[in-house]
């Protein structure tokens, strides 16, 4: 099939959670179909990628995406009454670029990774559409305004229900709905009245986060013994967590195991959260080449989400390094069942540092092959593969051959 691939961000480097699944989707479906990308970049250094990712597309269109412009169209939306995370990614120049390509190549199907990139092929109506929504958007705003006092928690209250109805709205008329688990599948067809949505893990390579081949560097082991908290420190919910960490839950760890570390690693470290790094025994180490020592060298992972939404991948990556997990139970209710006997889950800050203490203090970790084998299973990029292209031949069965038999592997 020829495909044209719509993303808010370029996909690529695979270094956060939207980054991570749209990069191996769009080289996967490389591997069997031509592709068109058309998307934004926000990060000067990202141009260094562009040639990397042009070698899966046919034709590429990438834009900068300027933060003044983009919230001075967000603001206009908001007087509108339209969901303002929308305009924040509505471009004049974009929308002339993907009506190009629409008029000037023949697409099988149409691709659009995240909701933000709906609306510029809303009104096609003779190409099938497929939406990854990835997950419900709308419900992190309703769980920031929880979070969140007046007049913020209006905002995203607003917001909330304005992108909640454009989610449904778009669920309805795509030819297939993605989204990575089972509870925002559930939540999505409560609010839909003929929703065609599937769900679509995300991919975890396992032969890369392996810590039989991981060496723990000099200056890693310096900081043991420490817990460690991975992921983007730019993004709310990950702000939120560690400072939760630091605050309510790390004092009471240090009762039990006074010399216990916590390095927060990631990159984009907000101010709030560089503030933490000035705590004795805080590490903050900013953007890192390679997570997987950091994950080798800790006693554990701390993942205290209570603002989440989708698959943590930070905690996928931990368990397949052999690390114990101790998360909530909002993080262990997007995971399959299988994967809970390997999960401490606990929302009381008293019983999360218990969890913690007991752990660091017993070294106790669970069976590495036994959880790599579940998530091998579970997330492994054949599986999810098979899905996403039943999806896509599915949306796209009018006038397009049955799929053949796969050979190899996606990438």
């Amino acid at each position: 099939m020829r495909i044209l691939f719509l993303a808010h961000r370029l996909p690529y480097p695979p270094n956060k959670g939207d980054k991570i699944r749209s990069s191996w989707e769009l080289r996967s479906l490389a591997y069997r179909h031509q592709v068109d990308l058309a998307c934004f970049y926000d990060q000067a250094e990202d141009e260094k990628y562009f040639d990397h990712i042009a070698q899966y597309c046919e034709h590429c269109y990438v834009e900068k995406l300027t933060p003044i412009g983009s919230r001075l169209r967000a603001a206009g939306a908001l007087l509108r009454g339209q969901p303002f995370s929308i305009a924040y990614f509505h471009s004049a120049k974009m929308q002339r670029a993907i009506r190009g390509a629409l008029s000037s190549r023949r697409y099988d199907l149409i691709f659009v990774f995240s909701s933000s990139m709906a609306h510029y092929v809303t009104d096609v109506q003779d190409i099938p559409k497929v939406l990854d929504m990835v997950d419900v958007d709308s419900e992190k705003w309703a769980q920031y305004a929880q979070r969140t006092s007046t007049p913020l928690s209006w905002l995203w209250r607003y917001e909330a229900r304005r992108l909640g109805q454009h989610e449904a709205k778009l669920a309805s008329e795509f030819s297939a709905t993605l989204v990575c688990t089972v509870a925002e599948a559930e939540l999505l067809r409560q609010r839909t009245a003929d929703p065609k949505v599937s769900v679509v893990g995300n991919v975890l390579d396992t032969s890369y986060f392996d810590p039989a081949a991981t060496p723990l560097p000099d200056t890693i082991a310096k900081l043991q013994p420490y817990v460690v908290f991975a992921g983007a420190m730019d993004y709310r919910p990950n702000v939120d967590a560690v400072i939760y960490f630091c605050r309510e839950i790390l004092p009471l760890v240090r009762q039990a195991v006074p010399d216990i570390g916590f390095v927060i690693a990631g990159m984009n470290p907000s101010r709030a959260v560089r503030r933490l790094g000035l705590n004795l025994g805080v590490k903050v180490t900013g953007t890192v080449p390679d997570i997987r020592p950091y994950l080798q060298g800790a006693a554990a992972a701390v993942i205290p989400m209570r603002l989440s939404r989708g698959i943590q991948n930070k905690v996928l990556e931990s368990l397949a390094m052999g690390l114990p997990v101790i998360t909530t139970t909002r993080v262990r209710g997007t995971l399959p069942d299988s994967l809970s006997p390997f999960l401490f889950a606990e929302d009381d800050p008293k019983r999360v540092a218990r969890r913690v203490a007991e752990v660091v203090a017993t070294r106790s970790k669970p069976s590495c092959d036994q959880v790599r084998r579940v998530l091998a299973l579970e997330y492994g990029s054949v599986g999810v593969f098979e899905k996403l292209q039943d999806v896509l031949f599915r949306a796209a069965q009018d006038g397009v051959a049955e799929p053949r038999a796969t050979e190899g592997v996606a990438p």
